[in-house]
């Protein structure tokens, strides 16, 4: 049915710097924004294949995630909305249990009216450059092969490379 790519980013090349667009700041997200930058979210993928599962069970799961830390993300404002943004983590125990050193962009959304502004690809490079501070050696993230916003040509101009892939299979029953 669909193929879904997991991709690396070497953080030892150049992570060049891009500027948001007029009018687009980020800031660091309080306590109380998480249920906004959480339904941000949810609405940038409500026209992707599968949608995302914005009920309160998921967002309590994801609030209580060992991988939960807002320091890390990057999230893109135009006045008091949620135009854009990455939520990163790491994973000290898959790291280890790997033997690798790597950060993931967890979600990389961009709400509908804020599209094909420039604004992910700027705050893709800012969050590599936030794993790379946390002394990490890449990046990496998951991605639907034929995500209808072009996610996986924006990843692949940003550096990214296919390092898995794996398939979503149906058959009637």
């Amino acid at each position: 049915m669909r193929w879904f790519f997991d991709m690396t980013r070497d953080l030892s090349e150049p992570i060049p710097d891009v500027p948001l667009p007029d009018g687009i700041e980020v800031r660091p997200v309080t306590a109380d924004q998480y249920r906004q930058v959480w339904k941000a979210d949810s609405e940038a993928f409500k026209d992707h294949w599968g949608g995302f599962d914005d009920s309160d069970a998921h967002l309590k799961a994801w609030l209580e995630s060992p991988d939960f830390d807002p320091s890390m993300w990057v999230i893109a404002w135009d006045g008091d909305e949620v135009a854009a943004g990455v939520t990163n983590g790491i994973s000290p125990e898959e790291n280890e249990a790997l033997g690798l050193k790597r950060g993931w962009l967890h979600t990389v959304f961009t709400r509908r009216q804020w599209r094909k502004r420039g604004i992910a690809n700027s705050l893709i490079a800012r969050s590599l450059m936030i794993i790379r501070e946390r002394g990490m050696d890449q990046g990496v993230l998951g991605v639907d092969a034929d995500n209808p916003t072009g996610a996986l040509g924006l990843y692949e101009r940003n550096g990214f490379k296919v390092a898995e892939r794996s398939t979503a299979w149906r058959k009637p029953l």
